[in-house]
């Protein structure tokens, strides 16, 4: 284990490494309690949705000669289903688990009785109501006082109704759990399960995973195998689910996962190093607004305890700067337009590599190779750093 303390004045990222990591541990073990029929699943259900197109995998040799490492190559979720993000293969998928579930022939309740409600910082709210939309129910959504209003307009453009509670996501993750207990036509599609008792936080994941099979279908397969992994962190279930699938297909040769965090919201970091899962006290503010989350998922945690090679922070401004230079292009490379969370994991992965201790802490290297993710559009409000 190694930590080096938070250093934010000088943009310098905490790294801790995961003493569990086990490289060798065969898929079933890693992913704990999501299988592979699990994804296989997912993979068969929205590739066959009629306005399914794999989002892109693309390759930034410019920022990879910056950076002094061998490769990046990116995921670019900014135009998923015209949702912009990597939520919509998450959200769309626990609602069609859900719905396919009540539905049975006792059910009696058609599809436009339902109510869809979930908690967000933005894109799971987002992607939610952009599905509810699309099948004919209701989507409520609850989200934190600081949840800024280009997000809530983007939510309310997509047919949802929002519920503001004042408090932080993790005040509106309770209260929409309390809401969906009373209410026997809703549906919790929530990727945020505390306990590890919602089957629907597992389905999100295994939603999550289809990036990871398309990204191995779609080129990962054939390049050689990448070295690193840097995926950011809400409450860990996107990066779960990624972890579990790029391990399922790269295993012996898995790779060295990092999570990335806001300073002021590292509750995957905190975990890993109290070797359980834990809450993070505060305010939780952060410009990477849909990372601002004080506890893990039970279940992300069950994988990402396993298969996260190190977390680690990220600064506000590291991934300001980063942001604006990715969208116009870095050293050459063509301009990613990613919004203020979607970036955070290839800010973390500048971060690291631009710090010769922590880049010898992760092993990054000229040889390495680096797998990250886009995961969201920008905001049509731009914020002003």
């Amino acid at each position: 284990m190694s930590t080096t303390p938070p250093a934010e004045r000088h943009g310098l990222p905490e790294i801790h490494l995961n003493p569990a990591w086990r490289p060798d541990a065969p898929f079933d073990a890693a992913a704990a309690d999501m299988t592979g029929d699990d994804i296989d699943r997912a993979v068969a259900t929205i590739t066959a949705w009629p306005d399914y197109r794999p989002t892109p995998l693309r390759s930034l040799p410019g920022l990879a000669r910056r950076l002094g490492i061998g490769a990046v190559l990116c995921k670019d979720e900014s135009a998923r289903f015209g949702a912009g993000g990597v939520k919509a293969l998450g959200a769309p998928y626990g609602l069609h688990r859900l719905i396919e579930a009540r539905r049975s022939p006792a059910a009696g309740a058609g599809i436009g009785h339902f109510t869809a409600i979930a908690a967000t910082d933005g894109n799971h709210g987002l992607a939610l109501a952009w599905a509810a939309g699309r099948i004919g129910c209701h989507a409520r959504i609850f989200v934190g006082r600081d949840v800024d209003a280009g997000r809530l307009e983007r939510i309310r453009s997509a047919g949802g109704e929002i519920e503001v509670v004042d408090g932080t996501y993790d005040d509106a993750v309770l209260a929409a759990e309390r809401l969906a207990a009373a209410d026997p036509l809703a549906l919790l599609v929530t990727d945020t399960d505390y306990e590890g008792t919602l089957p629907v936080a597992r389905a999100i994941m295994a939603g999550y995973a289809v990036l990871a099979e398309e990204a191995w279908r779609d080129g990962l397969e054939d390049w050689p195998p990448p070295t690193h992994v840097f995926l950011h962190c809400g409450v860990g279930t996107m990066a779960a689910g990624i972890a579990a699938g790029l391990w399922r297909r790269m295993t012996p040769q898995t790779p060295r996962v990092v999570t990335v965090e806001p300073v002021t919201a590292a509750c995957v970091l905190a975990s890993l190093k109290a070797g359980r899962p834990v809450r993070v006290d505060g305010d939780l503010r952060t410009r990477m607004a849909g990372l601002a989350c004080g506890r893990p998922s039970r279940p992300a945690w069950n994988i990402l305890a396993r298969a996260a090679f190190a977390a680690m922070t990220v600064a506000e401004r590291t991934a300001a700067t980063i942001q604006r230079e990715l969208a116009v292009g870095i050293d050459g490379d063509s301009p990613l337009a990613g919004g203020d969370t979607g970036i955070a994991g290839i800010a973390g992965l500048v971060a690291a590599a631009s710090d010769s201790d922590t880049r010898n802490r992760l092993a990054l290297g000229p040889q390495s190779r680096v797998f990250v993710v886009n995961s969201e559009g920008p905001s049509p409000q731009p914020r002003r750093d």
